[in-house]
């Protein structure tokens, strides 16, 4: 027998909210520590993925029940996000407007997308039941601040795990105190299959040249 499938249907709920939860809140974590801002491009992705969903909800057919309020404002969080976001590009706003921007980002990738994903599972799994469980509630909030605390002691110790070279060959942001390396793994890799390359020409070159 699987095991598995003896999971009661709470757990499970638990289960799906706690991977929605899991890249959004530690990567929000790690940006914060690492960037001291969440890079647009995760904001760019989290618009997208949360408005496709709301896009999905208000789409399909419901069988003259409408949809909570609480789905409607939290997809709808980032897309404001993002209209006022491009109207202080256009005009220069007060120095109070960065700091509500930036919080407003924040809760856009770390709460509307793993919002978003469990919607998803629920719709795909409509026998999941709501988390109501106090309990269990609190065990998902443990759980977000474990996930939080890890991206953001990685992202402040990031010299420890990644050196400057490492995000440079992926064309990434460097950190302010991302310290330079003797080089990575793939780094070496690189100049290994690079000197290769030019040696393997220079076989060739002398070949036609004879």
């Amino acid at each position: 027998m699987d095991p598995l499938k003896d999971i009661e249907p709470r757990w499970r709920t638990l289960v799906v909210a706690a991977v929605a939860l899991a890249y959004p809140v530690g990567m929000t974590g790690f940006e914060l520590a690492a960037y001291g801002e969440i890079l647009f491009d995760n904001m760019l992705g989290a618009w997208f993925t949360v408005t496709a969903v709301l896009v999905i909800l208000v789409a399909l057919p419901k069988r003259g029940m409408r949809l909570p309020r609480t789905h409607i404002w939290v997809l709808t969080f980032p897309s404001l996000w993002m209209l006022v976001r491009f109207i202080v590009g256009l005009s220069s706003p007060s120095d109070l407007i960065h700091p509500l921007l930036f919080v407003a980002g924040a809760m856009s990738f770390a709460i509307c997308v793993p919002y978003a994903i469990y919607l998803v599972v629920r719709i795909a799994n409509p026998e999941l039941p709501d988390i109501r469980d106090t309990r269990l509630r609190i065990v998902l909030v443990v759980i977000a601040v474990a996930f939080f605390s890890a991206g953001y002691g990685i992202g402040l110790r990031n010299e420890l795990f990644q050196a400057c070279e490492e995000l440079e060959v992926h064309d990434e942001v460097l950190p302010s105190h991302c310290v330079p390396g003797s080089g990575s793994d793939k780094v070496t890799a690189i100049d290994i299959s690079e000197s290769s390359l030019q040696h393997f020409d220079n076989i060739v070159f002398d070949a036609s040249s004879q």
